[in-house]
This record gives C-alpha cells, sequence and structure tokens, in this order.
C-alpha cells in the first residue's frame, strides 16, 4: 500500500485569516491602557496556529485532530507569556502554571467588569483575559475559513470581534480597522474560489477539474461582488443604530424630563474594596468640604441582591425623569414629618479616582453635577450612565440626617410585603448552619431592632471575630459559612455580607452598602477620604426609619457604634433642630396600600435566550451541510484499497441530493446502469466522457470487491438503452486508477477517481435541478443521503 498522498503546501489562506483577525482585535485597543500586553501574544499565536494547521493539513491530517492541535499550541502561547516562571523550561505547563493562567483570566474579567476604559489597574490579568479570547478568535476564522472550507462563516468571529469597540466601549466603529479586515476577507474569498475554480487539490476532497486558472468571467464576477460588498458595508456599518441598543445609552439632555430610559446592569463593587484595601496605598480619593458636625460615611452604591455565591448590585431602572442634577425624593420607608440635620456638602474627585458610583451621604436631598447622571428611587445611589467618568470631577449635595433611636426602631411595625420579599430573599443553596447560628445568636430577642443589634454585637465582640486583611481559601456560600462557624477572621466585606445574610434568614430586610468610612481632617480644613478608608456595611430597613446603618466590623477598624444601637429602649431622643425642608412625602412601602409595589426581581439582564435562539438556528441551518461536506472529504480521503468504495458511496450519495433513485439492492453495475438512465432521460444524451469515466471507476468498484472486473469490450458505449458496458484491463483508463499494479500510477488514479466524483455531482446538480427554488434550496439545507445511510 502506498502512502496516503500529500497536498500542496499552501500557508496563504491561514495566514490571511491570521491577519484578518489580528488587525480585527486592534479594535479593543481602547479596553487597555498596553494593548501589546494582548496584541503580541495574538500575533505569535495566530502565526503558530496558521503555520501548525497548514503543515498538518498537507499531510491531510483530519480537521478536528488539526484543530485540537491548534488548541494546543494556542494554550502553549498562553502559558509562556503569562506563566513562564512556573512552567518547565518556560513553555511546558505545570499545575502552578495552568492555576495562574486561569487566576489572571479571572481577575481580568473582574477587573473589565469593573473598571472603566482603557484599564490601567490588573495589566497583566487584563492581558491574560484577551489575549485568551483573542487567540480564540483566531481559531475560529481559521477553523471556518480552511479548516471546514467555509470562508463566509468565518465572518461571524471578525463581525463579532468588531462589535466589541462600539457595544462595550460605546465607541464609534474603528472604520480603518473595518476597511481593511473587509478587504482581508474578501480576500481570503477570493483565494477560497480560486482553488475550487482552478482545480488545486485540497485536504479531504478532490477540487473540480479545470484549467488551473480562474476564468475571466469569473474573476471579474468575484471582484464585482467583493468591491460591492465593501462599499455597501462601509456605508452600512456607521449608518447601523447602535446606542439604541446598548444597555447603556446616551441620554438626550442633562436636565429633568429629558434623555431616554436606561436599564443599568452593574457589577459587583466588591472587587475595588478588596483590592483598594489589600493594596493599603492610602490613595487620596475624594476631597470633601461640610457642615456637618459629625461628617460620617459616604456610600457609593448598594448591593441589594443576594443570589448564586455573593451580594451585588440589582439592576439599575433609571428613567431619563431620574436626572441627578436635580432634587432627589425623600428615601423609602422614611416617615412622613420626620426629624434630623440637613448638610451642605462639596465634594472634588481625585484625578486617581475613577468611579461610575457618586460618593455621596445618605440620604441625599439634593445633588448638583454635571454630566449624564441619574438615581435610582429604590436605593437613591447615582450612576453614570453615558460616556466615560470624568476625572477631577465636582459636585455638591444636600444631605438629611434624619433622628433615629432604639424606641423607634424597636416599635417599628411590620415591613410592607414588597420590602420583605425583595429584602429577606436568600439562594437555595444557603448553607443551614447561617441560619441556625443566627436564632442561636438573637435567641433572647424580641423583636427584629434586638436581633440586629445582637447580631452586631456578636460580630464585633462576643462572637471571637478577629480582622485581617489576609485572603481566605474557598469561596461562595462555604466561605461564608467557615466566616461564620469556623474561620471567623475577614475584613468588612465578610462582616456586612455574613451580618445582612443572618438578618434575612430572620426575616430582616437587609442589604449590603459599599462606599467610605470616615474621612482624615487635612490642614486647609478640608476632609480627605483615601482608598484605605473604603469599607462596607449593612442596611436593615425599619418602617417609618428606612434603610439604617449598622456596623458589625470590629471597633479596631470602625470605631464606636452607631448611636441608636448604643442607646436603651426607654432613653429619649436627643432633640434637634427641625429641618428647614419639607420632610419626605409617604412612599408606597410606608402607605401599606392592599396591593403593594412587585418587588424587583434583581435579574442579571442578560438576555440568554435570544442568543441561545440565535445559536440554534445556525446549527440547524449549518450542521447538516457541514456534516455532509465532512462525509465525503472523508470517504475521498481513503487510503488507495478503500477509495473505490468511498468514492461509490459518495456517487451514490450524491444520486440521493438530487432526488433520484438508487437501488441498494442491485450489483454495481446495474446502480450505474440506472444513474445513467436517469439523468441521461433528464435533458440530452450524455457525453461519452462522462460515460467513460463513471465506467472507469465501476471496473475499479468491481476490481475492490470482486478482484477481478468483468470484461465487456474495449470501451463502454452508451446506446438508446442506456447499457453500460466496461474495460476491464485494456486501455480505457482502469490501469490508472489505484489498487492497480503500478504504485507509480496510484496518485494519478486518486486524482482521476476524486475529479470523477466531484464532475458527476456537479452533473447530476445540472440536470437533475428541480424547479421549483425552494426544493433546491432544501436539498442543499438537508442532504436526502444523511437520512439513507448505505445498508
Amino acid at each position: 500500500m502506498s502512502p496516503t498522498p500529500r497536498e500542496p503546501w499552501r500557508p496563504g489562506p491561514p495566514l490571511l485569516g491570521a491577519l484578518a483577525g489580528w488587525v480585527a482585535l486592534t479594535a479593543w485597543s481602547g479596553m487597555v491602557d498596553a494593548p501589546s500586553g494582548f496584541l503580541l501574544p495574538c500575533a505569535v499565536g495566530g502565526l503558530l496556529m496558521a503555520l501548525v494547521g497548514s503543515g498538518l493539513r498537507v499531510l491531510r491530517v483530519a480537521s478536528y485532530a488539526v484543530a485540537a492541535a491548534q488548541v494546543v499550541v494556542g494554550l502553549l502561547v498562553l502559558n509562556a507569556t503569562f506563566a513562564g516562571a512556573q512552567s518547565i523550561g518556560g513553555v511546558v505547563p505545570t499545575s502552578t502554571s495552568v492555576e495562574r493562567v486561569l487566576l489572571l483570566a479571572e481577575n481580568g474579567a473582574r477587573a473589565l467588569n469593573y473598571y472603566g476604559a482603557p484599564v490601567v489597574a490588573f495589566g497583566t490579568s487584563t492581558a491574560t483575559l484577551l489575549a485568551a479570547c483573542g487567540l480564540l478568535v483566531l481559531l475560529s476564522v481559521d477553523v471556518l475559513a480552511v479548516g471546514l472550507r467555509r470562508p463566509p462563516l468565518a465572518a461571524l468571529p471578525l463581525l463579532v470581534t468588531l462589535s466589541v469597540p462600539v457595544s462595550i466601549l460605546t465607541d464609534a466603529l474603528a472604520l480603518p480597522v473595518f476597511v481593511v479586515v473587509a478587504l482581508l476577507f474578501l480576500r481570503l474569498l477570493a483565494s477560497d474560489r480560486l482553488d475550487r475554480w482552478s482545480g488545486v487539490p485540497r485536504a479531504g476532497g478532490g477540487a473540480a477539474p479545470g484549467s488551473g486558472r480562474l476564468s475571466r468571467p469569473g474573476g471579474a464576477l468575484l471582484w464585482q461582488v467583493s468591491v460591492a460588498s465593501v462599499l455597501v458595508a462601509l456605508v452600512a456599518a456607521p449608518l447601523v443604530p447602535v446606542s439604541d441598543l446598548l444597555p447603556r445609552g446616551d441620554g438626550q439632555g442633562e436636565g429633568p424630563g429629558t434623555g431616554s430610559d436606561v436599564r443599568l446592569t452593574t457589577v459587583n463593587p466588591f472587587i475595588r474594596l478588596r483590592r483598594e484595601l489589600v493594596e493599603q496605598t492610602n490613595t487620596p480619593l475624594v476631597y470633601a468640604e461640610t457642615d456637618a458636625a459629625d461628617p460620617g460615611y459616604l456610600r457609593t452604591t448598594v448591593l441589594d441582591l443576594f443570589s448564586q455565591d455573593s451580594w451585588r448590585p440589582s439592576q439599575r431602572d433609571l428613567p431619563g425623569d431620574n436626572s441627578a442634577d436635580a432634587v432627589f425624593p425623600g428615601p423609602p420607608g422614611l416617615a412622613p414629618g420626620a426629624s434630623g440635620l440637613e448638610s451642605d456638602w462639596r465634594f472634588q474627585l481625585t484625578r486617581d479616582y475613577s468611579t461610575t458610583w457618586l460618593p455621596l451621604p445618605y440620604p441625599v436631598r439634593e445633588v448638583s453635577v454635571e454630566g449624564n447622571w441619574r438615581f435610582d428611587e429604590r436605593t437613591l445611589d447615582v450612576a453614570l450612565v453615558s460616556g466615560d467618568p470624568p476625572a477631577g470631577l465636582e459636585y455638591s449635595a444636600t444631605s438629611f440626617d434624619p433622628t433615629v433611636t432604639a424606641a423607634d426602631l424597636a416599635d417599628a411595625v411590620r415591613p410592607p410585603a414588597s420590602v420583605r420579599e425583595a429584602g429577606t430573599e436568600v439562594p437555595e443553596d444557603l448553607p443551614p448552619v447561617i441560619e441556625q447560628t443566627a436564632r442561636e445568636v438573637t435567641a433572647g430577642a424580641d423583636t427584629d431592632f434586638e436581633r440586629a443589634v445582637a447580631l452586631q454585637d456578636w460580630f464585633r465582640s462576643g462572637g471571637g471575630f478577629t480582622y485581617s486583611l489576609e485572603q481566605r481559601p474557598g469561596s461562595g456560600m462555604d466561605l461564608l459559612a467557615d466566616f461564620i462557624t469556623v474561620d471567623r477572621v475577614g475584613y468588612c466585606e465578610q462582616f456586612a455580607s455574613a451580618m445582612a445574610a443572618m438578618g434575612r434568614t430572620l426575616g430582616i430586610p437587609s442589604r449590603v452598602a459599599v462606599g467610605f468610612l470616615r474621612p482624615e481632617r487635612q490642614p486647609d480644613g478640608r476632609l480627605l477620604y483615601t482608598s484605605d478608608a473604603r469599607h462596607a456595611w449593612p442596611e436593615m430597613y425599619f418602617s417609618g426609619r428606612g434603610w439604617v446603618r449598622f456596623e458589625p466590623t470590629p471597633s479596631q477598624r470602625t470605631g464606636e457604634t452607631p448611636a441608636y444601637t448604643r442607646q436603651s429602649v426607654d432613653e429619649p431622643a436627643p432633640t434637634q433642630a427641625p429641618s428647614a425642608q419639607p420632610s419626605a412625602e409617604a412612599t408606597p412601602e410606608d402607605q401599606q396600600t392592599p396591593e403593594d409595589q412587585a418587588g424587583s426581581d434583581g435579574g442579571s439582564g442578560v438576555p440568554w435566550w435570544p442568543l441561545l435562539a440565535l445559536l440554534g438556528a445556525v446549527g440547524i441551518a449549518v450542521v447538516p451541510s457541514a456534516a455532509r461536506r465532512a462525509q465525503r472529504r472523508r470517504r475521498l480521503s481513503l487510503d488507495a484499497e478503500h477509495l473505490p468504495e468511498g468514492a461509490w458511496a459518495e456517487l451514490r450519495a450524491s444520486v440521493l441530493d438530487v432526488g433520484l433513485a438508487w437501488p441498494d439492492d442491485r450489483s454495481p453495475r446495474e446502480q450505474a446502469r440506472r444513474v445513467i438512465d436517469q439523468v441521461g432521460s433528464r435533458t440530452s444524451p450524455l457525453e461519452p466522457d462522462d460515460v467513460r469515466a463513471l465506467e472507469d471507476l465501476l471496473a475499479a468498484v468491481e476490481r475492490s470487491r470482486y478482484g477481478r472486473a468483468t470484461s465487456s469490450g474495449t470501451s463502454g458505449t452508451v446506446g438508446a438503452t442506456g447499457a453500460v458496458g466496461v474495460d476491464a484491463g485494456g486501455s480505457g483508463g482502469v490501469a490508472t486508477l489505484p489498487g492497480t499494479a503500478r504504485a507509480g500510477d496510484e496518485e494519478a488514479g486518486r486524482l482521476r477517481t476524486t475529479r470523477t466524483v466531484e464532475a458527476w455531482r456537479r452533473l447530476l446538480a445540472d440536470r437533475a435541478r428541480p424547479a421549483s427554488r425552494r426544493t433546491t434550496w432544501v436539498r442543499r439545507w438537508w442532504p436526502r443521503s444523511l437520512t439513507r445511510p448505505a445498508r
């Protein structure tokens, strides 16, 4: 048996695909401060994957094996680039290097989700994630365009890559990048068409017979279509109304009553809080001036959704009427006529502080700020809904500090149903030990307020907890349970999360707030909030007073607890001057109407089902024809001994695909005669060369099955009845087929066989073409032979 023939080495198409993908990846440069960190590994990895893929295809290696080898190459590039110090010889992965790459990618995802672009922090982490995604794009382009020989499908990963700056960075379409990618992609299409029309053999199947040169009409048509496609794309792309589809769109103005509604899907602020506390850089972030007697905490946002394995902000519905440059509504739950003190504040963010959440005291009554900032009515936190976070932003606010006493909280009536439903929801997989511990700690308490104070005091002094910034192993609910029951070492994130979770298990509406601890007084009289002052604390809901702050983090970090948690229930409230402004109106939660407001579901907002439906539709549209092509390629790439049977099976499949009959219970000779009868009777008689080619293939099949073909003449002829004659060993070309004694002719025989099958496949498609275009489309989409396997 002769060795499997090789196809010519043609690295051009793989390199074209890699170059198109890499140019598309340059559109991601705005996501990070140093794009070379991911573009260089992608360039090296893309080049290596293209060369390895083309080299393996020369050896006619199966497509899935080529793709697997390319995946290995990409992983080795990632490992060597970002975990070379932990690898053997700087390249070979180890368990430590793999863990490092995975950890870097995870941290990179969190950083990209949290920080505004371009991300400066976590440079190695973001580069790792983007490099991994980029290599996946390059692999997809190569597999689709070269491996599966479906260059049009390679447009999908390229378009997804180009859409990132528009959908994530909210930047305009990078037109020069788009033009270059479009031209490279069209050149890739042209290269594939040239191969198919010029007869260049490809792995897995023969090419169409031809002269080796693209015909002038075909070439003209190809370039006309290419130029027209580029022109249409260039004109249409900038006109697509992308901004209307973004989750954070630009409003139509900055004043009240203008701008479009926005549904803001937020990310977890714990990521930044954790990093800044651990680094302990004491970076100045916020300067403030106020007439408040006791300046306290500043809040940035609220984590009111407790699901899966963490606390995180729920979706924020921010209509255009909720401009932050306005007077705010009263805080949810605060009773009408509540007394308290007003304070005026002026803030300036430093240039080192890039945030999409506005630091403010809670509750706030009025804010004056420039930009498209909007407030959420449920939480009163303020978010930037479009544009980049401004550096050095200055703004002012008026806060209202309501009078809160232990008696008020102890006498609070049951919260309304809407607040209870949303504020006491816990994950289904919450470890039972958390609720059990909460009930043990609060066993002697009679009211929700007493239970809340009992939890706070237990964390601060009675439970044996220690404040530490050391990162503990584990994650999710198991880590939370270990913190409460076994470890009892952590920082504000753990203390706030644990107390809020335990409060919810007791039926107390609870959430976690993130912001800043008390500030440092500067020589010029201003207040300074630094990165070391970042903090998290729980808030619990009490009717009449709304959301009230508690402080479970030990005193070494926070100082004293709120005054109302240290008062006796019978102690009178301190006298405070009445507010100069009208008190807040009763909110729907306090009015206790029979039909309470529905609680927010706090869903993630990611429309997964349309995406899955789209992927399913693409799969249904592509898989049948792709499976048929893979089947053809496998049959025509068999070794010389089995190639005749593979070619005959492919002829059978081609006959069935065009809707003609194939008698499986007949001999090969009768099957060949039936094919000639059916095709010849459709239009004009068949050309002698076509019949002779089929006779040669039939002779090879009979020789393969019976050891010796039956002779009936020197050459096949077709009469009026379409009888088939076979030359078993003469000059009819059978001697050049695979399976003959002359091994030197096997390559020529293979080429003749594959060209015969391809020629008859096109002949069948032309002569058996149905009158209905729909029937033609259905046959191409779902080849009939897939449902009629050979016996």
